[in-house]
């Protein structure tokens, strides 16, 4: 389970940092509940935590059905400009 939830996580991220954005890192941080998450992730969503010209800093998380926090991620995407 933990690997399908790194990738949607990392779907996630690399949606709201946007097409122009390549990953530089990125953190998962798994919750206790992911050991007994029986239905798969309910909900998840990311956001831009802050933005520079050249980096973008980003957040998301991925929920249970009851709001159980499952996973939260954190990563940095460099911006780059197609020559």
């Amino acid at each position: 389970m933990t690997a399908s939830l790194a990738a949607l996580l990392e779907d996630d991220l690399r949606k709201i940092a946007g097409p122009d954005a390549e990953p530089t890192s990125m953190t998962v941080d798994y919750g206790a509940a992911v050991s007994s998450l029986k239905g798969g992730v309910h909900a998840s969503k990311a956001w831009i935590e802050r933005s520079t010209r050249s980096l973008v800093f980003v957040q998301a998380e991925a929920r249970a059905e009851d709001g159980t926090l499952v996973a939260a991620a954190s990563a940095v995407f460099r911006r780059v400009t197609q020559g």
